[in-house]
Formats: structure tokens, C-alpha cells, sequence
């Protein structure tokens, strides 16, 4: 099939360590053209050459088909609108936005436009992470009764982004779609109780450390993000008879290594083994072969409406 032509909306270092390879090495999709505010960093990125300073005029290309967005938080939601609204599919950085009711009217225009609209959160594409849900779903460690994940890094630059909150900056949005939401798609999104948060603020008023702890389903969560505390990067489900856990402290980074998941039940213990893969190619190339009508898996929309509810619940927990 022709390959879908993506345009790239930021030029920063998701979009040059992740969609760009992915994209590189697809046979379902290509980079036509990227925009990004530096010249030299946009250009880079483009294997034709063709390069944008100007958001808007990428948009409106007529030869771009879908665009990957990868700017700061508190932008995903506009430009995905507005290129939605040029006639282009939106495939966009986690969280997609910054507020349910704001995804809600993303959605809308999806729906009008008939538009593609998506999350990028490519660790639901990862094979282990498929296993772990086979896994959950299978009953092979009972009734499930405690998940704990974690999600932690240290040595963030003062300047980043991250760091800034009228961006979308803070732990919980950055590191929060991966762990703190682990899981509500583990337990197939039941209803969230009890929220409790403990936070560490940082200088530039983010979030840099999130404790949240909420049951859901009847199910105890224990969930850490954390911009100031050197790599946690767990996750472990409990049930009635046996655990369920990833090895190597790499259960939300794991991209382009070999990875493990841990069995361990009245049957003993053992180890199932990953191959190497990247997760982002294969996020990719779904959400391009459903634009060219071929049966692909999508991150659900009703998913990160849910995600999207679940941070606002917490924000409201968090006192400065």
C-alpha cells in the first residue's frame, strides 16, 4: 500500500528519538515533512528536506495526510483541532490534553471532521504489555488485589519544560500515563475511589513528586511519579494466588531491548522473555494502517477520556 505521508509538529527530542525512527523504518508510513521552531532541528528531521517554521503552514499542506504532535502539554489539544480541522489525521503526545472536557471537544471535532484522532501512549502496543492483560485476564494469580507501579527519574534540567506549569509540565502528566493510570486499564477501568495524593512541589511550581494510592474495583493502588528520584520504573499486580511483575526496572521504558515479565503462582515461579522491539514503530504503523482501512488496534478514545478524568481527580487532591 502507499504509505501515509506524516507531518511532524515539533521538532524536539520524542519526535527525533521515537516517531522518527519508527517512522524511518516502517513500511506503512513516512515522514513527508516536519515543523518545528528551529530551522535546523526541523530540517534535520526531514528525510526529503521539506521543512516548516510555521505550524500552520504544515498543516495546511495539502500533500500531508496526518500529523504527529509532540509539543509542550498545553498545546496538544489546540493543534490537534486545528489540524483536524485542515483534513489531517492526529496521532499526539501523551497526555493528548491537559483536561477531560477539553479532549471531549477534541473528540467532537474528530467526529465531524471524521478525522483519526489518537494518544500516543505506545507502551500499550509493547507485546509484554499485551501479555500482562492476556495474563490478568487469564485468572492465572486469582482475584486481583493490589497493583503498585512506578515511574521515577532525577537529574531534569531547571529550564525543561517539564518543570513548567502553564505547559503541562509536572511528574504527574509527563510520567502519569504510563504509571499512575496502570491500573485503570489493568482492571478494564473500574470505577476509582479514595484518591490519596501526598506531593512534593518543584521551584518552578510543578508537580515534581506524586504518591497517589486509590482503589479501584475493590483493587488497592499504589502509584509513584516523580521527576526527582532516580530510576523506579516498576510494576507489579497482586492477586488472591500469584503476582504478576516485569523485570529489569524497565516496565514503562522498554524500547528497542530485550524485556521480562515475571509469573509467579501455586505453579512456582517463571520468566517469559521479550524480544527487542520498538513499540513506537508498531503504534505507528496501526495508526497508519487503520488510515488506509486496514484492520489495525487503536488506542481506544473512551480510554483517555477516562485517563483524562482520572488526572483531574487527582489534581484536585494536590495542595500547594
Amino acid at each position: 500500500m502507499e504509505k501515509v505521508r506524516f507531518g511532524f509538529i515539533g521538532a524536539g527530542s520524542i519526535a527525533s528519538k521515537a516517531l522518527y525512527p519508527a517512522l524511518m523504518n516502517s513500511t506503512v508510513g513516512e515522514i513527508y515533512a516536519v515543523a518545528g521552531k528551529d530551522a535546523n532541528r526541523a530540517k534535520a528531521l526531514s528525510p526529503s528536506g521539506k521543512f516548516y517554521t510555521d505550524y500552520q503552514a504544515l498543516i495546511d499542506d495539502p500533500m500531508v495526510e496526518a500529523v504527529y504532535i509532540s509539543l509542550p502539554n498545553s498545546l496538544h489539544i489546540p493543534w490537534s483541532i486545528k489540524a483536524m480541522q485542515a483534513g489531517k489525521h492526529v496521532l499526539c503526545e501523551k497526555p493528548i490534553a491537559m483536561n477531560a472536557q477539553e479532549l471531549k471537544e477534541a473528540i467532537k471535532v474528530s467526529q465531524s471532521t471524521g478525522k483519526l484522532l489518537m494518544e500516543a501512549s505506545w507502551n500499550r502496543w509493547h507485546p509484554r504489555t499485551v501479555r500482562i492483560k492476556q495474563l490478568v485476564d487469564s485468572g492465572i494469580i486469582g482475584k486481583l488485589t493490589e497493583i503498585n507501579a512506578s515511574f521515577t527519574y532525577d537529574g531534569l534540567d531547571a529550564n525543561n519544560i517539564r518543570t513548567i506549569p502553564a505547559l503541562g509540565g509536572g511528574s504527574l502528566y509527563d510520567l502519569g500515563p504510563y504509571s499512575a493510570v496502570a491500573p485503570l486499564w489493568i482492571t478494564d477501568f473500574a470505577p476509582v475511589k479514595d484518591i490519596k495524593t501526598e506531593v512534593t512541589w518543584h521551584p518552578g511550581g510543578s508537580d515534581e513528586t506524586v504518591r497517589a494510592t486509590y482503589t479501584i474495583g475493590g483493587v488497592k493502588a499504589n502509584t509513584l511519579t516523580s521527576m526527582n528520584i532516580p530510576n523506579v520504573i516498576t510494576l507489579e499486580i497482586i492477586g488472591t494466588e500469584g503476582k504478576i511483575s516485569t523485570g529489569g526496572n524497565d516496565a514503562f521504558v522498554s524500547h528497542n531491548s530485550p524485556s521480562t515479565l515475571i509469573i509467579e503462582n501455586k505453579d512456582g515461579k517463571k520468566v517469559e522473555e521479550f524480544a527487542a522491539c520498538d513499540p513506537y514503530q508498531l503504534m505507528a504503523d496501526s495508526f497508519a494502517k487503520k488510515i488506509r482501512g486496514q484492520e489495525a488496534w487503536l488506542l481506544p478514545l473512551e480510554e483517555s477520556v477516562k485517563f483524562s478524568e482520572f488526572f483531574d481527580s487527582v489534581f484536585t487532591t494536590l495542595k500547594k
